[in-house]
């Protein structure tokens, strides 16, 4: 069937490009690409590593893709098979993602105008940062993988707690000798007249309403989608004690993943 073809071919890797392919062809691929999950972003994965190719500048320093290295031998170079994909239906949904070595995203947008994605990365001290969240009429959420930390109510320093009380030690005696409090919440300022009172409406919780899409003077014709998905080579410079230190990290911090 059309849709079981469109799964094996994102599961197999095959570049797909796709232009001006009506709604419902659009939506299969969409839908095909979504089944990956939401949630489940892999890193790219890594195809091989091969000692630096040498070339040398006019000066004969080592370089690699412009930069000058001093100790090749300390380097190695990285392949890793990065993925991306994007397709819109053109009436509004939408689904795009990509993987990398160390990141990677996924997104899509339904025929309600609700948007939910994940996105996860690794964090300097080894530990992958996943982030999940939805957006929809009651604003943006989000969750993460970061501990839970106790909030603790905000204290004041001594040298705070001294600058109080030198304010308001000024202040009374400033309003002493002015010989009346000019403290505007007072009862003498409270009246009503000239006081703003808010409306009913205006104290209504906020809802957001997604407005129609309205065609442009410049689109015309029948809405027309895309899809594109492809595979591509990433190489990567890595230092070779840099690799081990991250990698050591990474077995200790990513534990309880």
């Amino acid at each position: 069937t059309p849709c079981f073809h469109l799964q094996a071919t994102l599961a197999g890797g095959e570049n797909i490009f796709k232009i001006n392919i009506t709604p419902e062809e659009a939506q299969q691929f969409l839908n095909s690409a979504q089944l990956r999950g939401i949630g489940d972003i892999e890193y790219a994965p890594k195809t091989g590593e091969n000692p630096l190719p040498e070339a040398r500048n006019e000066k004969g320093e080592f370089v690699y893709m412009g930069r000058v290295i001093e100790h090749p031998e300390d380097y190695v170079e990285e392949h890793y098979d990065a993925h991306q994909y994007h397709g819109q239906d053109g009436l509004g949904q939408f689904a795009y993602g990509y993987r990398d070595w160390n990141q990677g995203k996924n997104e899509k947008r339904d025929e309600t105008g609700k948007v939910t994605g994940s996105y996860k990365y690794v964090q300097p001290h080894g530990r992958d940062f996943v982030a999940t969240y939805y957006a929809d009429k009651t604003g943006f959420h989000v969750e993460d993988n970061r501990p839970a930390h106790l909030k603790l109510p905000a204290t004041k320093t001594p040298a705070v707690l001294k600058a109080e009380e030198e304010h308001f030690k000024l202040w009374g005696e400033l309003a002493a000798a002015a010989g009346h409090n000019p403290d505007p919440y007072t009862a003498e300022y409270q009246t009503a007249e000239g006081r703003y009172q808010p409306t009913e409406q205006e104290q209504q919780p906020y809802v957001h309403e997604e407005p129609p899409y309205v065609p442009g003077p410049e689109e015309t014709g029948e809405p027309k989608g895309f899809f594109y998905a492809f595979d591509y080579n990433v190489p990567l410079l890595r230092n070779k004690e840099e690799r081990a230190e991250l990698e050591r990290l990474r077995a200790v911090n990513n534990h309880d993943e």
